[in-house]
């Protein structure tokens, strides 16, 4: 492209890296999902792209001021082992907002979370959730949650 480009988003993809996307065998989906997002919004020049992951805490794996690249994409899916023992999706909304603020923009962009999940969200913390995703909405920030689902199992009989 010779233009520069008009879109000035910063999006974060937060993928779970808690054990039931092991167990259900969702994690394969959910990197595949990572890589197609990513690949995707480079393609499109979107603007700053952070990638995260999340189970018991949060952590940014891609930070938003460096160039998404494939040699990018393969440190960061490195990183994913499956294994947290819980899946805190309340605290990765918090810290979604959080990393989101802590980014120094010029432009008051528009700022989108992408959530790549298996869904399994703890009972006691929904209510926090449904908060956050208000104060998201009110900070210019949308949520996306993509559940993946892990390949049925085939059963064959004799």
């Amino acid at each position: 492209r010779t233009k520069p480009a008009k879109r000035d988003y910063r999006v974060l993809i937060a993928v779970d890296d808690s054990e039931s996307m092991q167990k259900s065998q969702a994690g394969d989906m959910a990197l595949r999902a990572l890589a197609t997002l990513a690949n995707g919004m480079s393609q499109l020049e979107i603007g700053q792209l952070g990638v995260a992951s999340f189970g018991e805490d949060m952590r940014l794996l891609h930070p938003f001021n460096l160039p998404f690249t494939s040699e990018s994409g393969v440190n960061v899916v490195s990183n994913f082992k499956f294994d947290d023992k819980r899946t805190r999706t309340a605290l990765c909304v918090e810290s979604s907002i959080n990393v989101l603020e802590g980014v120094e923009s010029v432009s008051s962009s528009m700022q989108l979370v992408f959530m790549i999940s298996d869904g399994r969200i703890e009972r006691d913390s929904r209510s926090k959730l449904r908060r956050l995703i208000r104060e998201m909405s009110e900070k210019n920030m949308l949520m996306v949650m993509i559940i993946v689902e892990g390949k049925n199992k085939v059963t064959t009989s004799n």
